[in-house]
């Protein structure tokens, strides 16, 4: 594949750099095209090739064979039609493709209707500054292939529905865009590797991916996006998901079925800024083991799920805005789990939660840290909001907020703020963790101890409070130095 991308591009850049955008010159491109990729040691063949009128080129039972039996495709006709500098490609509804990968033989069929690729990167002079662009539609576009009597890959399925992609590519700006729709994205596949096997049958609604970014031309290019001279986008959102599935591996096997809401990720790097957003509307999945395993269904579920990191990596003289923002919202273990660590249900089932919010003021410098200089310079901290920290898992709970500021004149950072804690709850759980053998009994007293050392009791019963001073003179808890 990677030799026919290489020969197709190659040939036709050069072909371009012979033949003004006219008409009149597809057929001699695609001659072009052709013989190239032949003399890479790609086969192809076809039964007629019509030239029509208006300078369109179509050929008829086409094959195309790489080199090696990588992969075959053929079709029953493939047309193109130039006008201007654009190109637009039409082929037959159902294009047949076989091959092999590393020594497994796989064949499946891609059905699709209305099919169409228009592009301008094929009949361009060679100096042009026009940006390359692509286009592709469908109407439907479907993969359906794989051998029910295989031995390896016995299902392989994918329905997209009606899709369309665009792409601009800007040679003088070294910059690409682009977007891709999916109606939905089903997937089915059933295959054999190794001895371990999987069945998949998966449903998603619509899909859609957006992205941007300026194009390195080097390696050593790659680190503008860390220094702030170069910025990437990428975000995807999709929708709602269901799935069933089973897995052998290892001698064990289990079925699986879930669903799951919509969601949303965003990548992006923007002056220096490196922005990571994922967000899903939460899930539910169940794992049934084979009757002959001793292991009860795991069921799990949440309601939510985020994360949010905003870091500045970029050399700047003014601090930047620093965001961790992680949010796990109602958490359920089914019973099958629960009963094998706590039969007797001594702990609390109630839903996990983990939410933290955290604000910074920093400066780092991506660069002097990969050049390796001294650490106090590449990361300095100014403040730090903690809005919140909260940690709720089987009846007990942690929960932390405060702030700081940071004095910089030393050898180390220096806090001066405060940071209160609640904590609820914990001195039941450990005992119940005791109880069950699953925490030590002195590892258990220590951590009470130390609750019971640095805290002071709330009005509610198993509640410890205790706000932890960061000053000049000292760590203080509860206004006690922390010796």
């Amino acid at each position: 594949m990677k030799k026919l991308v290489t020969a197709f591009t190659t040939v036709a850049i050069v072909s371009s750099a012979s033949y003004a955008a006219a008409q009149n010159q597809l057929e001699t491109t695609l001659d072009l095209v052709v013989r190239g990729m032949m003399d890479d040691g790609t086969e192809i063949s076809y039964d007629e090739r019509i030239i029509g009128s208006d300078g369109a080129v179509e050929y008829t039972d086409l094959v195309i064979a790489a080199p090696e039996g990588e992969f075959t495709m053929s079709m029953d006709w493939l047309k193109g039609v130039p006008s201007g500098f654009d190109v637009t490609f039409t082929v037959s509804d159902t294009i047949d493709v076989t091959g092999q990968e590393e020594g497994v033989e796989f064949s499946f069929e891609i059905q699709s209707s209305e099919l169409e690729l228009t592009t301008n990167g094929l009949l361009r002079e060679a100096m042009s500054t026009e940006d390359v662009t692509v286009t592709f539609s469908a109407d439907e576009f479907v993969i359906n292939g794989g051998d029910p009597d295989s031995a390896v890959l016995r299902k392989l399925f994918v329905d997209l529905g009606a899709v369309d992609f665009d792409l601009l590519f800007s040679s003088e700006d070294m910059f690409a865009k682009g977007s891709f729709n999916a109606e939905k994205m089903d997937v089915a596949y059933d295959y054999t590797i190794d001895g371990d096997s999987q069945i998949i049958d998966q449903t998603t609604a619509a899909t859609s991916v957006v992205f941007e970014f300026d194009v390195p031309e080097d390696e050593e290019d790659m680190l503008g996006y860390l220094d702030g001279s170069k910025s990437g986008m990428f975000k995807m959102t999709s929708g709602a998901s269901a799935f069933t599935g089973t897995t052998q591996a290892e001698g064990m096997s289990f079925d699986m079925e879930g669903t799951s809401g919509d969601s949303a990720f965003l990548f992006e790097v923007i002056d220096g800024n490196i922005t990571y957003d994922a967000l899903a509307d939460g899930f539910e999945i169940v794992m049934t083991p084979s009757p002959d395993l001793p292991i009860p269904p795991v069921e799990m579920a949440m309601s939510e799920m985020a994360m949010k990191l905003v870091v500045p990596v970029g050399s700047s003289e003014t601090p930047a805005e620093m965001v961790i923002d992680i949010l796990f919202a109602d958490l359920v273990i089914g019973e099958g789990l629960w009963s094998m660590i706590d039969p007797g249900k001594t702990i609390s089932r109630d839903p996990a939660q983990l939410d933290i919010d955290i604000e910074a003021l920093v400066q780092l410098d991506a660069m002097a840290a990969m050049a390796g200089e001294d650490p106090t310079s590449a990361a300095t901290i100014h403040s730090l909001d903690v809005n919140q920290v909260l940690l709720s898992l089987a009846g007990a709970s942690i929960q932390m907020d405060g702030a700081a500021t940071f004095d910089n004149s030393g050898p180390i950072p220096m806090p001066l703020g405060a940071v209160n804690i609640d904590m609820r709850g914990v001195t039941t759980l450990a005992n119940q963790l005791v109880a069950l053998g699953l925490l030590d009994q002195m590892q258990a007293g220590m951590a009470i101890g130390m609750m019971m050392a640095f805290g002071q009791p709330g009005d509610e019963a198993d509640q410890f409070i205790s706000e932890i001073t960061f000053s000049e003179n000292g760590i203080l808890a509860n206004g006690q130095p922390i010796q």
